[in-house]
């Protein structure tokens, strides 16, 4: 290997980004994504957390993706127990078991161009700062400016573990998101905007609070939820739970 050949490889493995999502039985997206991400470019680890599916597994899909070496390494872990809503306690699994400094957070229905992907690997990632892309509204047609879409941010894995990560006293429920982007204001963390296009495919799901329910659940294929409290009874929940990653899990590839 020649020295320009090795500082190259320096190069890509200094500019590793993770790439976390989380998933509860949505087949279709997971499909989806696993064509794109064989798209993508070396330096990419792709992370994903099955929140509890007891229908769809992720492991059904993504046990037939093996890489080449230019292609993004892949790892899943599972909630094994089904919590409702937990994206937030997955977004705290992966930020602690992550192995790159740099953490990209999306939605499923997030599906990114391997072009959009090479250009979050060129940003040079801060401590202490958060990182708001466009994101394309597919439903709309629009474009919204950065923030974008406050699920879709990009954080160095200290600076997310310095100020806590999700408080997982909202499990089962939804607001833990903008908890914790105000919390990281609150506490300092500057925010900066990119140039990057996030693409949003799926629709806008509207809640509806019901007795019916202990915790929120989504139907699959439906654009509705249940959720058992109205936000105003959500927020009283912030810091009555200290302990993070307090739920069972393993990781399966």
């Amino acid at each position: 290997m020649t020295s320009q050949q090795k500082t190259s490889q320096q190069s890509r493995e200094k500019t590793r980004v993770t790439l976390g999502y989380t998933y509860y039985d949505n087949p279709d997206y997971l499909s989806r994504q696993l064509e794109l991400w064989k798209t993508y470019p070396a330096g990419v680890d792709i992370f994903v957390v099955d929140d509890g599916s007891e229908i769809y597994p992720a492991v059904d899909i993504l046990k037939y993706y093996e890489p080449e070496t230019f292609q993004p390494t892949l790892q899943l872990w599972k909630v094994t127990r089904n919590l409702g809503f937990n994206s937030h306690g997955c977004r705290n699994l992966i930020a602690r078991y992550s192995t790159t400094d740099a953490i990209q957070f999306f939605d499923m229905d997030m599906l990114i161009p391997a072009g959009q992907i090479a250009a979050i690997k060129k940003i040079k990632v801060q401590e202490d700062v958060i990182y708001h892309h466009r994101c394309y509204l597919h439903s709309f047609q629009t474009v919204w400016e950065p923030p974008g879409h406050m699920n879709c941010f990009m954080i160095h894995k200290d600076t997310y573990n310095k100020n806590k990560g999700y408080d997982e006293s909202f499990t089962g429920h939804h607001y833990g998101d903008r908890e914790f982007l105000e919390r990281l204001s609150d506490n300092g963390v500057d925010r900066a905007k990119t140039n990057v296009v996030v693409e949003l495919h799926g629709k806008p799901r509207h809640g509806t609070v019901s007795n019916k329910v202990d915790k929120t659940e989504y139907v699959y294929g439906e654009d509705t939820f249940l959720a058992p409290l109205s936000i105003p009874e959500v927020k009283k929940l912030k810091g009555t739970k200290k302990q993070r990653l307090d739920f069972p899990f393993v990781k399966i590839l």
